[in-house]
Formats: C-alpha cells, sequence, structure tokens
C-alpha cells in the first residue's frame, strides 16, 4: 500500500527575481533577471561583483514592526514563512480562513550553509534563524537545522516529508536561507569560481554570482489539506540522497554521485525516468558543475536526456548557497501549478559543444506538459539531493509508514578520556575526570596519508572516530555495499581551525583568502571528508542543532532505516573547543541569564548537577591559576563547564541486518523524542518516552545552574533512575557531547559502565543517592535513557534497551 502523500499548500519566496512568490513567477516566465552589479565599497577589492542582492525596502516593507528587528538572515527568512503561511491558510495571519494544525505539530526545517555574525560581531549558533522563525511564528513541532551546504534548502524539504510521514507533524515549514556575505565572496573569489557579468549556466560557463534570499514550502498531508479546505499545490512524492565521496569543493565528474541521487528519489516516488517531463537543474555556471550535470542527465535518462528540458534560475537570482534548493523547488511547483518551465537566460547557442546536445530551455519560457518535476541540489563536501515534485493526485489508501527495529552494533569515542571505546571504558572505570585536554591521535593515522596531512583537526577526530567504530561493529561489508551506507553528521559549530584560519586570511587580504580554509568552513565538510575516507555513498546529511544535533541525527537514521534506504547508517557528530567558546555569550546562559565561562573549570570548578562554587577571590582569580590541567590561554576561573573537543560514532543497523551478519549489538533503540521550546517544560515534554523506566539517565547537563532543572525534570519522571552526564567524563563538547551520551547508554545497557559524579557535593535537585557515585553499575541495566538539549531551543531523549 502508498504512503500517505505529503503536498506542498504554501509557497514563500524573496531573492534578487521577486519579493513574493507572484512577482518571482512573473520575471521568471518573462525572463527578467536580478543579477545587478554590488555597489557596497566593501566589495570594490573584487574584480567579479556581479550577485543577486534583495533590495532591503523588499525586506521591510513585508514584516511588522515585532518582526523587523533582528539581523538580516533571520528577517530574510521570516519574509518567506509568513508568505508560505498566509497562503496556506493559517488563521491569525492576514487573509487567513482556514482552521491549522496544533502548534505542536507544526515544525520547522531550515537549510542554511553559513554562519552569521549576531550584533556583537560573533556567529551565532547555526539554528539560531530556524530558532527566530519558530518562536514568532508559535511552531513548537520539530525543529531542525540541514547545513548541507548548497544543498540544504532542498534537503530540508526531504526531511520534513520524513517527520511528516512518521506522524511526528502535520505541517512542516521547509526552506532555506543565507544572505550575501562578505567572506563567502571572498572564498569564491579565491576559488576563481565568479564570473565577471552575469552567469551563463550551461553555454558559457565561466564561473557563477552569489545571491541571496530565503526561500519556504509549506508541507502537510494531503487528507488533512483537504479535510481543512487547503489547495494543494504540488505533492512532494520523494527525494534522494547521496555522496560523492570525491572532493571536498569539485563534484565527482563521472556524474555518478549526482545520478544516485536522482534514481534514489524516481524509485521512493515509485516513478522512472520516462515519467519525468523537467528537470531544474543546479546550473551554477562553473565549467565542472556544468559538466557533471550533463553526465547526470545522461546517466540517468539515457537516449531520452536531449528530450528532457533542463534550465537553471540562478540564471535570474545567482547561487543562493543554503537556500538555493529551496528557491528552486519553489520555482518548481509553480511550474507544476501553471504548466510552463522557466528558461535559462544569457545563454548562448555558440557555447561549450560538450554540453550541446541537451535541452536548456534557452532565454524563453516554454509551455508545456508539467506533471513531474525532478529539482537536483549538488554542493561543496559532495552532498547531492533530489526532490521529485508531482501535481497533487487524487487522494487514495495509504498505509503506515513502516517501522523497522534498529540497534546500536558500533562505538567509536574520540575524546579526552581516551580513542577507542576500550580507553573509554579503562578511562570510566578508573574514575576519570574531564580536563579540558584536546584528544590526542599523535602516531596514528585513520586515512590514506596523501588525505590526513591535508585534513583540519575535526576531519581528523571525525575520521579517527567513524574508523573505531566500525572496527567495534566488526562490519566487513564489500564495496559494493558502500554505495549504500549511510552517514549523518552532526556537530554545533564545525571547524573551528578552519572558520578562524579563513578570517584570519580575509583580514589581512581579502583579495587572498586561505581557500583550504574556506572548503572547510561550510559546516557539511567533515561528513564529506568521512565519505571520501571510508569510501561511503549512500544516503548522506549534515544536522547543527547545537548540542542536541547527535540525537536528531539519530532520528534521521532511523528514519532512513525504516524507509529501506539504508540498512547500515554511520552517525557521526564532533566539535572543538574553540568554536564553543566562541558561542558562549549565546549558549551558556546561567539561570540569571549571565553567560557562563566556557573555559576549563579543572579540579575545583561545578560538575554537572552540581551545585556550584563561588569563584575564587585574590590574586589566583585574576591568574586564572588552579584552573586544572589543561587550561589553555584564556581559561577563567573553573566557575563553568569544562570545553572539550571531541568526536563520537555510532553505528545504526537494522536488527535484521545486525542478526544476519552475526554482530554483537550494544542496545535496541526503543525510542526517541524532541520537544522545542525554551526553559524547563521542553526538559519534562522531551522525557515522556513510552516503554519501561529507565534505570539509568546519562543527561545533558555540564556544570550550569540549569542543569537543576533537568535533574528535577528526571528525578519526577524517573525517580528510581541513577542520573549522570558524560560531560563528567569528556566536558562540553557541544554536538559530540550529546552523542556520548548516546554511546554511554549503550555501554552501560550491555556491559553495565557509566562514568561516576566525582565530586558531585550537594545535587541541585534530590540527593546523592539518586546519582551515580561508582563507575561499575551493579551489572548491565536493562534500560537506559540518553539526553541532549541546545538549550533554549531543542532537548532530545533516546530510549535504549537490552537486546
Amino acid at each position: 500500500m502508498a504512503l500517505r502523500p505529503v503536498v506542498v499548500t504554501g509557497l514563500g519566496i524573496i531573492c534578487a527575481a521577486g519579493r513574493d512568490p507572484a512577482e518571482f513567477w512573473t520575471r521568471l516566465t518573462t525572463a527578467r533577471g536580478g543579477l545587478t552589479p554590488i555597489e557596497d565599497e566593501a566589495f570594490a577589492v573584487f574584480t567579479a561583483r556581479y550577485a543577486g542582492q534583495v533590495p532591503d525596502a523588499w525586506i521591510d516593507d513585508q514584516l511588522p514592526a515585532e518582526e523587523a528587528a533582528g539581523d538580516r538572515t533571520a528577517r530574510l527568512a521570516l519574509v518567506a514563512a509568513n508568505q508560505a503561511i498566509e497562503q496556506a491558510g493559517r488563521p491569525g495571519r492576514a487573509g487567513a480562513v482556514r482552521a491549522a494544525p496544533a502548534p505542536d505539530r507544526f515544525g520547522v526545517i531550515l537549510g542554511k550553509c553559513q554562519a552569521t555574525p549576531g550584533p556583537g560581531g560573533s556567529y551565532q549558533p547555526m539554528h539560531h534563524t530556524a530558532d527566530v522563525v519558530a518562536e514568532r511564528l508559535g511552531l513548537g513541532g520539530p525543529r531542525i537545522l540541514v547545513s548541507t551546504a548548497c544543498a540544504a534548502g532542498g534537503n530540508a524539504v526531504g526531511l520534513a516529508r520524513d517527520k511528516i510521514l512518521t506522524g511526528e507533524a502535520d505541517a512542516v515549514l521547509a526552506g532555506g536561507v543565507d544572505p550575501l556575505l562578505f567572506g563567502t565572496y571572498a572564498g569564491f573569489a579565491g576559488l576563481q569560481a565568479l564570473s565577471t557579468g552575469p552567469c551563463r549556466p550551461y553555454s558559457h560557463s565561466d564561473g557563477l554570482n552569489l545571491g541571496e534570499g530565503a526561500a519556504f514550502l509549506l508541507l502537510e498531508p494531503l487528507d488533512l489539506a483537504l479535510a481543512r479546505g487547503a489547495t494543494p499545490l504540488a505533492e512532494v512524492a520523494g527525494y534522494g540522497l547521496s555522496a560523492d565521496a570525491y572532493h571536498a569543493t569539485a563534484p565527482d565528474p563521472t556524474g555518478r554521485g549526482g545520478a544516485g541521487a536522482v534514481r534514489r528519489a524516481l524509485a521512493e516516488a515509485g516513478l522512472t525516468p520516462d515519467d519525468v517531463h523537467y528537470v531544474s537543474g543546479h546550473g551554477t555556471g562553473t565549467p565542472a558543475n556544468d559538466t557533471m550535470e550533463a553526465k547526470v542527465m545522461r546517466l540517468v535518462f539515457g537516449d531520452r536526456a536531449s528530450r528532457v528540458p533542463t534550465s537553471s534560475i540562478k540564471s535570474f537570482v545567482g547561487h543562493t548557497l543554503g537556500a538555493a534548493g529551496a528557491v528552486e523547488a519553489v520555482a518548481s511547483v509553480l511550474a507544476l501549478r501553471h504548466g510552463v518551465v522557466p528558461p535559462t537566460i544569457g545563454f548562448d547557442d555558440d557555447g561549450d559543444g560538450a554540453r550541446a546536445d541537451l535541452d536548456y530551455v534557452p532565454n524563453r519560457a516554454r509551455e508545456m506538459t508539467v506533471d513531474t518535476v525532478v529539482s537536483n541540489n549538488y554542493a561543496f563536501g559532495g552532498n547531492n539531493v533530489s526532490l521529485v515534485l508531482t501535481r497533487p493526485r487524487d487522494p487514495a489508501p495509504y498505509g503506515p509508514a513502516p517501522r523497522r527495529e534498529a540497534v546500536i552494533s558500533g562505538l567509536g569515542p574520540v575524546t579526552c578520556a581516551g580513542t577507542g571505546i576500550a580507553e573509554t571504558a579503562a578511562a570510566i572505570t578508573a574514575g576519570r575526570r574531564a580536563d579540558g585536554r584536546a584528544p590526542s591521535l599523535e602516531g596514528r593515522t585513520f586515512a590514506p596519508r596523501s588525505l590526513w596531512r591535508h585534513m583540519n583537526r575535526l576531519s581528523r577526530l571525525a575520521i579517527a572516530a567513524s574508523r573505531l567504530a566500525w572496527e567495534d561493529a566488526d562490519l566487513k561489508l564489500p564495496r559494493k555495499a558502500l554505495d549504500d551506507v549511510a552517514l549523518v553528521f552532526a556537530t554545533g559549530a564545525g571547524s573551528a581551525e578552519s572558520t578562524g584560519g579563513f578570517d584570519d586570511s580575509i583580514a589581512l587580504n581579502p583579495n587572498k583568502p586561505a581557500v583550504l580554509s574556506f572548503s572547510n568552513v561550510v559546516l557539511n565538510a567533515t561528513g564529506g571528508a568521512v565519505c571520501q575516507t571510508l569510501g561511503l555513498r549512500g544516503p548522506t546529511t549534515t544536522l547543527c542543532n547545537g548540542a542536541a544535533s547527535a540525537s536528531i541525527a539519530l532520528d534521521c537514521a532511523l528514519e532512513m532505516i525504516d524507509a529501506g534506504k539504508a540498512e547500515v547508517v554511520l552517525v557521526v557528530a564532533a566539535d572543538e573547543t574553540a568554536a564553543r567558546q566562541a558561542l558562549a555569550s549565546f549558549e551558556l546562559l546561567d539561570a540569571s541569564g549571565a553567560a557562563g565561562d566556557a573555559g576549563p573549570s579543572g579540579d575545583g570548578g561545578p560538575v554537572p548537577y552540581g551545585e556550584r562554587p563561588a569563584p575564587p577571590a585574590g590574586p589566583e582569580a585574576a591568574s586564572g591559576t588552579g584552573a586544572g590541567p589543561g587550561a589553555g590561554a584564556g581559561a577563567a576561573s573553573g566557575i563553568g563547564p569544562v570545553a572539550g573537543s571531541a568526536a563520537v560514532a555510532f553505528v545504526v543497523e537494522s536488527a535484521e541486518h545486525c542478526a544476519g551478519r552475526g554482530g554483537r549489538p550494544y542496545a535496541r533503540v526503543a525510542g526517541t523524542r524532541h520537544a522545542a521550546g525554551r526553559g524547563a517544560e521542553p526538559v519534562a515534554r522531551s522525557l515522556a518516552l513510552p516503554g519501561a523506566a529507565p534505570a539509568l539517565v546519562v543527561g545533558a547537563a555540564t556544570g550550569l545552574p540549569r542543569d537543576g532543572e533537568e535533574a528535577a525534570a528526571v528525578l519526577a519522571r524517573v525517580p528510581d533512575a541513577l542520573l549522570t552526564a558524560s560531560a563528567a567524563l569528556i566536558g562540553d563538547c557541544q554536538a559530540a557531547t550529546g552523542a556520548m551520551n548516546i554511546a554511554l547508554a549503550a555501554l552501560a545497557v550491555r556491559d553495565g559502565l557509566a562514568p561516576a559524579l566525582a565530586g558531585l557535593g550537594t545535587p541541585l535537585a534530590g540527593g546523592r543517592d539518586s546519582y551515580v557515585t561508582a563507575p561499575e553499575l551493579d551489572g548491565p541495566v536493562e534500560s537506559a535513557l540518553a539526553l541532549t538539549a541546545a538549550h533554549d531551543s531543542v532537548r532530545g531523549a533516546v530510549l535504549l534497551e537490552a537486546v
């Protein structure tokens, strides 16, 4: 039986080619592009100065006063989100008359490529824009930030479809946003990837133009949309993800990865290449991309390739990075609605002959039958996504989304506590405490030396963790099987080393940026490095929800297994200390609203769930002495969490696959739950998982006063459980800490080990007998709960049970 149809009921867009969907469509069909010279004097240092810019007036005119404040990224997103919701008919918005889903069933999934600066100049958390949209619009359902660079917008639409199919949401705003930033412009200029005039994809592929904007699609199940009187605009029939496993910035020239994404999307939609009427291409205007796309067309469509129109609207709006896939999905829905395909403007018939045999809809829109559209996007890091959009079909019987049992079969921690599960177990037994030291990989190489020596620290950590998890699971798969192994990468801030190195180089000379660092600034670059090293070409994505990223990544892995997209999924989480310190002002707020210190706390500092000691007085406080081993420059007086760097990987398999190969799993994944919002209330909601009460809870506490909220909620829900936290062992490592919580819960279920909260003192909630005070438990526990937390954004819970 078919799956529940998911349809688009609202569109919103603001970009260089229009301030709303109506203007956008008019300009696409009349071939009026929006690429213009950049007048900002700061950009005068570059020779190539054309871009797709959004006038500020277009933003300001569409936002009420209470939404007009804030950074430009959030304002762009709010404009497009408001438009999509108003078209779909949400009450409380202008012109809306229909009922809407309950707020806790209404989610937002946002694609974003760039970290954007906040008012103080430091980078905001990647998930900040999604939080702003959700809070301003009252959306309390699933909240995810996906950052697969230029594929992120399309990826967000596919993930939104999954959330509706699993029953987690009744409606999801899915889209993408990115502004035009000077640093990103300098990076592409340094790569010599920019065109000196308006770009001309597929003909004179001499470079791209950057653009900015935001686009959202409102997704709902067809039955609920019809029940409330909404008009389905298109159906999201399927989507496919893949990894090139080829290069950090260049696409696989064979087209293999891109073709794999299209084939997966069509298979999920139950369609064949013969059913496709139009392809919305990525079409950046660079030689490598345009040539690769031509090969994808030939691989997928064979002899029919020259008869399937494909065009690039980047010739109108420029490359909008994280928004690109959503912008092009909006254009694809409008093409379906109107029976018109937009052209590739600026097309020159005397262009590159290597692509001359394909139909690029040159310069004029074309009226034709359009029932099925494939929208493709390709990104740095080797991420590919394809969406299949069709005209809405009539309601038909559907069955529930499949559910398959999944297990965690391999663990690969790389932390200050040890490299690999054996060293980690020894550290737990010895009662070791977090000390802020970076994990050491000295003398060990986990990739071919030709790759290893060019990798940044975060990629090395993630690759080491991935190999160790793979070895721990004792996976021995033939090379062909690696084409279907999936990877989900989770990070809070990506590579601090590369971001810092690139920013420093721009400050010195924007015309000579550190291009190697630039290629690793995108947050999915580390996941791409893992795929390239291990040869993984299955579905691949990157999620960036702070310290809640790992549990959201596990959710994504389970959805892939349920849908039959993969039997094996590698989940990897990694973050660095410097990135945590840069985000301290936003993330590490204590109960009074004051920012906590992100430096190592050492032996004198707090431990998770313990009362916070008074800061030392006198010369010791001023000098920072007594901060503990590994305290680096700038470590303060030991009154905050121990900031750490780490990568933690775990292998998730279908139980059937694991049993079939004779694997020895740690635990069964019995359930997951996430709750969005601020304050203590989401903590309690995230704990509301069905099933037996866990004997152990590995919490998200890091050593701040707000740990008491979590402890109180846990003890109220499961008063007989013992409580601990991985931050006691490895420190606050953002996404990697959440992954370590899951890994430690699995270790406790199989082997009866858990880190003790040494030096707990007086707990913030309950008595000392409610906490793990010795590493050796009475034996393996039947069930354990792992918690994750991006404070004031998303709380997560993962229940693991004995197999």
